[in-house]
């Protein structure tokens, strides 16, 4: 029999992406108080906009892993939902990067129009757009959730039907995938316990990558 070398693209994408995303993250500020106030904080906070681009660099990285690990199940029992598995990350990493978007370019943009112009009419224009389309852009990161929770209940049952992977890393996207399906249900788009939710997705696909490297 002719062992097959995977190639350790697929991983790398999985562990990079994860890790732009995490540390990007971690340098994001809470955004806490009326618009004027996020606005505030978005004018002083220093590489912003680098922030988001790292946050939006590193979901196309992430979704490339998630198909290498869909990949990974051909000819396996597990490969149905691995399938089906990308396709929902593939629509669930769509809807996150509206928000990203938004925040990475108008948001910017809306902020140092206020900071330069508090007080007058042009801020109090900026905080109102701010306020009419940052509810949309936490609407679809709320959607996100959800959808990756789903995503991630279906890789589970494809680990744990093709057997190609550790048991643990099935059973943490059944824990992970549950805390991000119940997470959206049950709070507001503009609760902070959103982000811890997609923290522990984020970290979950850190691990899948670092496994995917160790057993190619």
């Amino acid at each position: 029999m002719t062992a097959v070398r995977r190639s350790a693209f697929y991983a790398l994408c999985l562990v990079s992406g994860a890790l732009l995303f995490g540390v990007a993250g971690l340098a994001h500020p809470v955004l806490r108080g009326d618009g004027a106030v996020q606005l505030a904080t978005i004018a002083r906070t220093e590489g912003w906009r680098m922030i988001h681009w790292s946050l939006l660099f590193g979901l196309p990285l992430m979704l490339a892993g998630l198909a290498g690990l869909s990949l990974g199940h051909q000819d396996t029992p597990g490969a149905g939902p691995a399938r089906a598995g990308v396709i929902l990350a593939t629509f669930g990493f769509a809807a996150w990067m509206i928000n990203v978007l938004f925040m990475a370019s108008a948001g910017w943009h809306l902020a140092h129009t206020y900071a330069a112009s508090e007080p007058g009419l042009t801020a109090t224009h900026a905080v109102f757009l701010y306020d009419m389309l940052h509810p949309f852009g936490l609407a679809a990161e709320r959607l996100a959730t959800f959808t990756m929770g789903l995503a991630l209940y279906l890789f589970g049952w494809a680990i744990r039907n093709g057997r190609v992977h550790p048991r643990w890393l099935s059973w943490g996207a059944f824990a992970v995938g549950a805390v991000c399906i119940v997470l959206p249900l049950a709070v507001q788009e503009d609760a902070v316990l959103l982000y811890y939710g997609q923290a522990t997705l984020i970290a979950w696909m850190g691990a899948a990558g670092v496994v995917m490297v160790t057993r190619r």
